[in-house]
């Protein structure tokens, strides 16, 4: 198979890979982006949520939502065209300044990474819902209770034209039709993936987005470098490979430290690649669990998944954000829990936390090449404890009972939905894999651009900032 050629061969279509291709195409460059999930039509929404099609992600090809393969780690990542976000939440806001203060390359700071926020900011144009939902003014209600601020989050949403739709009591739906409905936006609102703003430019400026590609290899070549893929067609594989005089990783976390090692410890055909790959590894402070009540006054709405959060920041370096009112439980189960007070239903809110207080753990490649999670954190640890304390006091605020999701099977600082670093940016390839604008160390013309690079967690959900720094990422390769 002869192998194209590109300017630039980007490996994920997330919110890194996807800035870098827009940047890149509507610069005049040849770009080819490599997703190994699949394009989520209208079409193949629906066969999810009728049962037609899986929504986990399977080898080849099929899914969208996967349990990553790392051993000693429980992590939810995106397998599609937009990659994480037709999972995420739609909640899009900056890093708190003081997230730069240290960990970063020299030069790196908040001030630095402001213009970058803003033309993230000019193409997603991520908004605060333009109505009063009643969890919103519940979570509000409780903040004041609790003195605690709430902060109403800018989502990544398309609001109807008639408000009231999104005050509308969803009926009830199947499991899968359910999950659907939440990772489309809600029932009267829709999300803003990326293949409706990075990746919908990218494309229009002539960018080539190939599905169902998973990049397995990298190898430098005369000018440039080789990337191979495993395409998966009806069932089958195919294996082949592109060449781009400049290649950018953005597989996600897990997906582009997996393939660093590869390509440096069994191909080696990248062995330059620094010895602190898989070092400073963050869950970012994921937590969850849900609040089980009978507040009335609560129903469930249609709009997005995500209003509103509550902010502890500054007392406790962590944010517990409403993710969502879900089917309520029944009256029978109310009671077997113990949750019954003489409602019908008792109401079930499920609440996420992010935070920034965990300890750094390292991902390695085991005897068997399975990438493995060492270290993190404990039910133990400060930073658990008062994440469960603060959730006991939202739960108490809002007249409900905590259900946390349990330690035995999920150990705190070994779940996530948000990994970040492993490949860290540096000023020095003692400290990280990769300098202050991406590029690899020791192999020219090789970059990455996804949440593998934060040298530190940031305690919020970090889709703009990857995006942000993809930005600079996008036009350092565009300045050299």
């Amino acid at each position: 198979m002869g192998t194209s050629e590109y300017d630039l061969v980007v490996v994920g279509s997330g919110f890194g890979g996807s800035v870098c291709a827009m940047r890149a195409a509507e610069a005049g460059m040849r770009v080819c982006v490599l997703e190994r999930g699949p394009r989520l039509t209208p079409g193949l929404r629906e066969e999810m949520a009728e049962g037609r099609r899986a929504i986990l992600y399977e080898r080849r090809g099929t899914g969208i939502v996967e349990k990553a393969r790392v051993r000693g780690l429980m992590a939810v990542v995106g397998s599609a065209v937009g990659g994480g976000s037709q999972l995420y939440t739609a909640v899009t806001i900056p890093a708190a300044d003081e997230a730069f203060a240290e960990g970063w390359p020299s030069g790196m700071s908040a001030a630095g990474m402001r213009p970058y926020y803003e033309r993230v900011q000019e193409v997603i144009a991520p908004t605060v819902s333009p109505t009063e939902l009643a969890r919103t003014q519940a979570l509000e209600a409780a903040g004041r209770t609790m003195g605690a601020g709430v902060t109403r989050l800018p989502v990544a949403i398309d609001w109807p034209a008639d408000a009231k739709a999104m005050h509308a009591t969803p009926g009830p739906l199947p499991v899968r039709r359910e999950a659907m409905t939440w990772l489309g936006g809600g029932t009267a609102t829709r999300k803003r993936t990326l293949d409706k703003t990075y990746l919908a430019r990218a494309e229009a400026a002539g960018a080539e987005v190939r599905e169902l590609h998973e990049a397995t290899g990298i190898a430098p070549r005369e000018e440039g470098y080789a990337v191979q893929y495993s395409h998966y067609v009806d069932g089958t594989v195919r294996e082949g490979a592109v060449a781009g005089r400049r290649v950018v990783l953005a597989a996600g976390t897990l997906g582009t430290v997996r393939l660093l090692f590869a390509c440096r410890d069994v191909a080696k055909t990248l062995p330059r690649i620094s010895g602190a790959l898989g070092e400073r590894f963050y869950t970012n402070g994921d937590f969850g669990g849900l609040i089980i009540g009978t507040r009335e006054d609560v129903p469930r709405d249609s709009g997005p998944p995500v209003t509103a959060w509550v902010d502890w920041w500054k007392e406790d370096r962590l944010y517990v954000m409403e993710t969502g009112l879900l089917p309520a439980l029944p009256r029978l189960f109310a009671k077997m829990l113990g949750l019954w007070s003489g409602a019908e239903k008792a109401a079930v809110w499920s609440f996420g936390v992010m935070g920034y207080g965990e300890r750094p753990a390292r991902l390695v490649l085991d005897r068997g090449e399975r990438l493995t999670h060492v270290g993190g954190g404990s039910a133990k640890d400060v930073f658990h404890v008062r994440t469960v304390a603060r959730m006991r006091e939202l739960a108490a605020a809002l007249g409900g009972k905590l259900i946390l999701q349990p330690t035995g099977l999920a150990p705190p600082g070994r779940v996530t939905v948000h990994p970040l670093g492993a490949a860290a940016m540096a000023d020095s390839p003692e400290r990280g894999v990769v300098d202050a604008y991406g590029e690899v160390f020791g192999h020219p013309g090789l970059y990455v651009a996804d949440g593998s690079i934060l040298p530190t967690p940031i305690g919020r959900a970090p889709s703009m900032t990857i995006a942000a720094l993809a930005e600079r990422v996008a036009e350092e390769m565009a300045n050299r």
